[in-house]
């Protein structure tokens, strides 16, 4: 056998050496994101090699077939001429009611302007997003995998194009698939919440590392088989699940103060402290150490390591009941009454702690259900569109350990609608997995819309 060294075309499938390449280009044209509306679309068809008869004992002269399939609608031809003639229309068979045909595209000066809707009620076009950055680096897989089934307008790399700029032309209705983590999920979530007239709901195939959305929506902690059909069947089954939003202001502690406030959106938890800590120094690690053999098994290691570290040095966050003052509404009205200047808020008697988790998913540090963990007393069940939060606290990082091992239970302290909390000294803090050093400030919390998911129930 031949020892070549040749390309493949991730969108059509065409294969070539490296000497014949630009021969193809120029005689095979690739998968076109737009064609004319008022011409016919034809199959394209790709030569993907050759095969011979069942019974190899009876192989005539002429017999040695060609094998062909569509690079959009997936049929599969065998001819013995070495190439198909492109006079049939190409109707997309199985996908079409996911697929964006090109003849729907509305483009200008090489920007997609439009894509006008198919008429038909079945139709919900899947769009997918991924980063390249993300924990276990198999975004490249998931951008591989389907710009070989879907018209490549709907495969985005979200590292040369942001969500930003992708919303803009998306369909009114559609399906969208997010390969990444919390961190990833959360920026297509808030993205969407500038175009509302989008009827998207958002389904996760999770390539980060602590995946905790995609845990609490049963997409599981990881992708360990990428499975093109499985995909697409389990997205399409999947149940729509609301999932609230939260509104995170985080402004100066004194008003006399002129600091910049900052506002942020959470859909999995925040957390003040020590966790926070743990995870601002697993990004500074992999921002200079794990960047080059980043992967799920590595970063959990690497989490563990640098969790037995805060074991014996916390990082500042001990006695963090002594400079962090929480005050909750334990009834949304009240709490909406509160914000307004009108009624008092509940002040929370904290332990020592080291870290305040506020929760509105049930899963937080790779898969733990804080709230409902070792449960032995009656608390309120925790879900994820009630506009309430969970309000747990931890006593150390040893407690962090003893908790993902199930072998013990966070401080639960209440469910509410409204939080605010006054923060002394300089501390880490988190939303969905996305760290910093947080100084003297006022952080409150409060509900700002929700979003609609995906649940897998395969």
């Amino acid at each position: 056998m031949l020892s070549l060294v040749g390309l493949f075309c991730e969108c059509c499938g065409i294969s070539a050496c490296k000497k014949c390449h630009r021969i193809i280009d120029k005689k095979q044209r690739c998968k076109q994101m737009w064609w004319p509306a008022e011409k016919p679309f034809y199959h394209l068809w790709v030569n993907v090699g050759s095969v011979t008869r069942e019974n190899p004992d009876h192989i005539e002269e002429g017999d040695n077939l060609k094998k062909f399939f569509c690079s959009w609608c997936q049929r599969v031809r065998l001819s013995q001429e070495n190439e198909l003639s492109n006079t049939e229309r190409c109707d997309f068979q199985k996908y079409k009611d996911i697929i964006i045909p090109p003849m729907n595209v509305n483009m200008d000066r090489g920007k997609i302007i439009k894509i006008e809707p198919v008429p038909d009620d079945d139709w919900e076009p899947f769009i997918i997003f991924a980063n390249r950055k993300s924990g276990s680096n198999r975004s490249d897989e998931v951008l591989s995998l389907f710009r070989g089934l879907l018209n490549p307008l709907q495969i985005i790399d979200i590292g040369s194009m942001p969500p930003e700029k992708a919303v803009k032309w998306l369909p009114e209705r559609c399906r969208i698939i997010v390969a990444g983590g919390d961190g990833t999920v959360a920026w297509v979530l808030n993205t969407l919440h500038t175009v509302p007239h989008i009827k998207a709901s958002v389904g996760i195939l999770p390539t980060g590392t602590g995946n905790d959305l995609s845990r609490a929506l049963g997409w599981g902690g990881g992708c360990s088989d990428l499975d093109a059909s499985a995909i697409i069947i389990s997205m399409k089954q999947a149940e729509v699940q609301i999932l609230d939003r939260w509104k995170v202001s985080i402004g100066p502690l004194s008003r006399g103060l002129r600091s910049r406030g900052r506002v942020l959106f959470a859909h999995n938890y925040v957390s003040v402290g020590v966790d926070a800590q743990v995870a601002l120094d697993f990004h500074r690690a992999r921002a200079h150490i794990l960047k080059r053999c980043a992967s799920r098994y590595i970063n959990y290691l690497a989490y563990a390591l640098l969790g037995v570290g805060r074991a014996l040095d916390d990082g500042g966050c001990g006695g963090l009941e002594r400079r962090l003052r929480v005050r909750i509404a334990r009834e949304h009205g009240e709490g909406q009454e509160a914000r307004g200047g009108h009624g008092n808020l509940n002040t929370l008697d904290l332990p020592p702690l080291q870290a305040l988790v506020l929760l509105n998913i049930p899963s937080w540090g790779a898969g733990v259900d804080l709230w409902s963990l070792g449960n032995e007393e009656d608390v309120g069940e925790q879900f994820m569109d009630d506009r309430k939060l969970e309000v747990v606290g931890i006593s150390s990082s040893f407690h962090i350990a003893r908790l993902q091992c199930g072998l013990a239970e966070p401080y639960r302290f209440a469910q509410t609608s409204y939080v605010e909390m006054s923060l002394e000294g300089c501390v880490a803090m988190q939303v969905d997995g996305e760290p910093w050093m947080q100084g003297p400030a006022t952080i409150r919390l409060e509900p700002a819309g929700q979003s609609c998911m995906l649940r897998n129930n395969v």
